[in-house]
């Protein structure tokens, strides 16, 4: 009877080994977390040292899949921003590559493309579409540079359950929420996605040198982005989503009156340096830090944003507890009956600038969308199936006037 693998391999046995001998005789150790996965790391590694060693035979060869999808990386990534960078290094090297990687290029098919896909059918369709939109990249350059005869993935569909629908919370909700989350750490963010309509990595990547509450027109400037690319550890970078995100918005007067109490606060609360700029110096050293931060002024982690987040959800029904209810061990009780999350916010603060009768223009520059098309989506969303512009089409109908 064979004994059952087990894993006894790298810090603390996680891992399973397979030793597959290379072309020059000597031996090669290969390491994954699973037997599936080894069994494809095997199976895509064999495929390149026959490569390899036909390469150095000279003999003329097909490239294999995963040779040119790297080949075709290395002239593209240049043009795509970190986060879809990342994006598309992750597709090839574990979703792909691990199918169909150790196959000639000219063999590929679209049932091949399809067993890619069908890696994925447990996911939703917009995960899905980043593999399909890969593989159909990947295909059309291929044909283009005479290197495949056909093109597979011209049929490739993703599948999936769709995208589930945003939904702007109701003006009495938003009043809920603020009253429930006064005085918590969440509560700038909140206040900042109600009142303009920032991205989650616009608002923890806004410092208050980009903040100007005096004057006639009081605004914020958004010309970062926070990105959480390496783990919990953020890093800001003055790269936003695209071109469009570079906006500046108006702030209305609430948000006026809590950001200048939250920025007198957080001056107050500086430590003191010497005497000699003890007036001068915390205005000026204020602007450095984060309106969204840590306790030292520092951009908040992903860890810190998850963990803050939570206490929204342990105040709404979400939590499994009715409304009205006492928490446990808490001060609190469950106040609110929904449990937004921070784009939600965001169409929320679009969803009121579009009922509000602002021109689709304007709400597509302080939304910050590149595509006018999402704009204009939301829009029909709201103003075709109101009830209000309806009602007048069914009284014609059901009780015409006379």
């Amino acid at each position: 009877m064979s004994r059952k693998a087990q894993k006894k391999y790298g810090p603390g046995g996680q891992y399973f080994r397979k030793r597959i001998r290379r072309p020059d005789g000597k031996w090669e150790d290969v390491y994954a977390k699973t037997t599936a996965e080894l069994a494809e790391k095997v199976t895509v590694r064999q495929a390149q040292l026959a490569a390899e060693a036909a390469a150095a035979d000279g003999a003329p060869k097909d490239p294999y899949f995963y040779e040119y999808a790297a080949a075709w990386y290395g002239r593209v990534k240049g043009n795509y921003r970190p986060k879809y960078r990342a994006m598309v290094e992750n597709q090839i090297n574990k979703v792909i590559c691990p199918v169909i990687g150790g196959k000639p290029l000219r063999e590929i098919t679209s049932d091949d493309l399809a067993a890619v896909l069908a890696t994925r059918q447990h996911l939703s369709r917009s995960s899905q579409q980043k593999t399909v939109l890969i593989l159909k990249q990947i295909m059309d350059a291929a044909y283009e540079a005479g290197a495949v005869d056909r093109l597979p993935a011209r049929k490739l569909k993703p599948g999936g359950r769709p995208p589930q629908k945003r939904h702007a919370i109701t003006e009495k909700q938003q009043a809920d929420l603020i009253a429930a989350v006064h005085g918590l750490s969440v509560e700038p963010c909140v206040m900042l996605a109600l009142f303009t309509g920032m991205r989650r990595e616009e608002i923890c990547a806004l410092r208050w040198d980009a903040v100007e509450l005096e004057g006639e027109a009081p605004h914020v400037t958004v010309r970062r982005a926070c990105r959480w690319d390496t783990g919990t550890a953020p890093t800001v970078e003055d790269l936003l989503k695209s071109d469009a995100g570079f906006r500046v918005i108006p702030i209305p007067p609430q948000l006026v009156e809590y950001l200048r109490s939250l920025r007198d606060a957080r001056i107050a609360a500086l430590p003191k340096r010497s005497k000699k700029d003890e007036a001068a110096a915390p205005a000026q050293r204020i602007l450095a830090h984060y309106v969204y931060c840590m306790a030292d002024g520092s951009p908040v982690t992903m860890t810190a944003f998850r963990r803050r987040w939570e206490t929204i959800r342990s105040r709404s029904t979400a939590s499994g507890r009715p409304l009205g209810e006492k928490v446990r061990n808490r001060s609190y009780s469950i106040t609110l009956d929904v449990c937004p999350t921070p784009h939600e916010l965001r169409h929320t603060y679009i969803t009121r600038l579009i009922l509000g009768g602002v021109d689709l223009k304007r709400v597509q520059y302080l939304a910050g969308h590149a595509d006018p098309k999402v704009t204009l989506q939301i829009y029909t969303e709201l103003m075709g199936h109101a009830p209000e512009d309806l009602i007048g089409d069914v009284e014609r109908i059901f009780a015409p006037k006379p």
